[in-house]
C-alpha cells in the first residue's frame, strides 16, 4: 500500500497535480471544500492544497483541519502555482499565514523551474515528501 494524499486543486491544475505527485502516491483528487471535507473521513496521511483551491478557499480547509483534533497531526502543504503573477511579498504572506494558521509550508511549483528537467525536480519532491511523512510516524497503510 501506498501513502494517500488528498489533493485539494483546481480542476485545471489537477494534470499538473498528478505529474509532480506520481505513482508513489495514492491521490484523492478534490475540486471543491465540501468534497475535501468528505475525503477526510478515511485515513490520510497528507493535505496538499492549491492556493487557488474552490476560488481561493485553501485558508478554509486549512482552518477545517486544525480545528478537527482526528485531522490536525495530518500534515498540511500549501501549493502555488503562480507562473509569475503575485510578487514575493504576497507570495511571503501567503506562507506566513498558512504557517501561523498550523500548515506545514508552501511549495512554489512556478519556482521549481530550472535548466533541470521537471520530471527529476518532481521526484526529488517525492522523495521529500515520503521521506517527511515517514519522519513524521506516518505509518504506510
Amino acid at each position: 500500500m501506498r501513502y494517500r494524499i488528498v489533493v485539494a486543486i483546481r480542476p485545471e491544475d489537477a494534470g499538473l497535480m498528478r505529474e509532480v505527485l506520481g505513482d508513489e502516491f495514492d491521490l484523492i483528487v478534490c475540486t471543491s471544500l465540501p468534497e475535501a471535507q468528505s475525503a477526510l473521513t478515511q485515513e490520510v496521511h497528507m493535505i496538499a492544497c492549491g492556493v487557488h483551491f474552490d476560488d481561493g478557499r485553501m485558508f478554509d480547509l486549512l482552518k477545517h483541519v486544525k480545528a478537527d483534533e482526528a485531522l490536525r497531526a495530518i500534515p498540511f502543504w500549501g501549493v502555488l502555482r503562480d507562473e509569475g503573477m503575485l510578487s514575493s511579498a504576497i507570495t511571503r504572506g501567503i506562507r506566513t499565514a498558512m504557517k501561523t494558521l498550523g500548515a506545514n509550508g508552501l511549495f512554489n511549483l512556478s519556482q521549481m523551474r530550472t535548466d533541470r528537467q521537471p520530471e527529476l525536480l518532481y521526484k526529488e519532491l517525492r522523495t521529500t515528501l515520503a521521506q517527511s511523512l515517514s519522519a513524521n510516524g506516518a505509518s504506510q497503510p
